[in-house]
């Protein structure tokens, strides 16, 4: 193939113009730490992250990632990217997140959003910019995007669950999240704070009958192992903050700082692509693995949910609450 003179003259101007952007990267490394398996696809969006970064600087700023908590739980990671250690970027839950900044708190008020757009759209449109300010001066970092992690169901072992009043007594374990812990009491469900490095094991022995998790990460960590009941409850909409420490990414210049929020955005859109993308599909799978799947009635558990907001409120701050649920209508 021959290229046209104008074409050539192009084509190395362009390489030439990405060659020089690229010698004004200083050479670095970042390390972007989570706790989700190497097959979710958490880990798959921070490996987009890490290539767009590299291939934008040309290999001069690379980015290791560090999938299923190698570098410690999930409060350890954020704690040493808040501190400046070993740490730069973290995926953070916003239930960890909230131990940082108590308004954080009302985005766990149950049954906020009723499907994947509408959650996209105030996440862009309010949540981001509602966190940016008070994350950088509360925890000395930088959001950069909001991974989707999707939608909660329950799981149990031989409770069929189709309305609330099946969880009523039911040994579940619920994350440290205030949201939802105040939405399993109010189910008057037996709710058990156990920590997710022990939560497989926990359900294997018995020590808890049920857990609530997206289905992507029901079949990531195989929880279809140990149980095989699973209620379509989508109680809460889950998401995780992708960021990075403040002062590491207020020494990069401006143009790297372009780099990281692109591919930060990338990775942010590479979730909402596979999370909902793939509801279906690994519904299909868990039925395989032998899980009965259920659909349940929402209403019954909307209608309980009055005292969990009423928590949740004071946790956060009635306004925040009020002001989240009118950028939601």
């Amino acid at each position: 193939m021959k290229f046209k003179p104008a074409l050539l003259a192009a084509s190395v101007a362009l390489f030439t113009a990405v060659s020089a952007n690229a010698a004004d990267f200083p050479e670095m490394e970042l390390s972007l730490a989570h706790s989700a398996a190497a097959s979710h696809a958490h880990n798959q969006a921070a490996l987009l992250f890490k290539q767009k970064v590299e291939e934008a600087t040309a290999g001069k700023v690379k980015v290791e990632v560090y999938p299923a908590s190698e570098l410690g739980d999930q409060p350890s990671l954020i704690d040493q990217c808040v501190s400046g250690g070993d740490v730069d970027l973290v995926i953070a839950s916003q239930s960890n997140l909230a131990t940082y900044i108590p308004k954080i708190n009302a985005l766990s008020a149950p049954f906020l959003f009723k499907d994947y757009d509408q959650a996209h759209k105030v996440i862009d449109e309010y949540i981001l910019p509602w966190l940016h300010d008070d994350m950088m001066e509360g925890m000395n970092v930088v959001p950069l995007s909001m991974f989707d992690y999707g939608f909660r169901h329950v799981t149990t072992k031989d409770i069929v669950v189709k309305k609330a009043d099946d969880l009523k007594g039911v040994k579940i374990r619920v994350p440290g999240s205030a949201g939802l812990l105040a939405t399993f009491d109010a189910l008057e469900a037996n709710t058990q704070t156990i920590a997710y490095s022990e939560l497989y094991q926990s359900l294997k022995q018995g020590v808890v009958d049920a857990e609530e998790n997206p289905v992507a990460t029901i079949l990531a960590d195989s929880y279809y192992e140990c149980q095989n009941q699973l209620a379509l409850t989508g109680h809460f909409f889950d998401m995780q903050a992708l960021i990075i420490n403040k002062d590491v990414y207020e020494d990069m210049s401006p143009e790297l700082q372009e780099v990281i929020k692109n591919a930060a955005i990338e990775a942010q859109n590479l979730t909402r692509t596979l999370i909902p993308g793939q509801e279906a599909e690994i519904i299909a799978k868990l039925k395989e693995y032998g899980m009965s799947v259920n659909e349940v009635d929402k209403d019954s558990f909307i209608s309980k949910m009055g005292p969990a907001y009423e928590k949740i409120a004071k946790l956060c701050g009635q306004e925040e609450l009020d002001n989240l649920i009118k950028a939601i209508k």
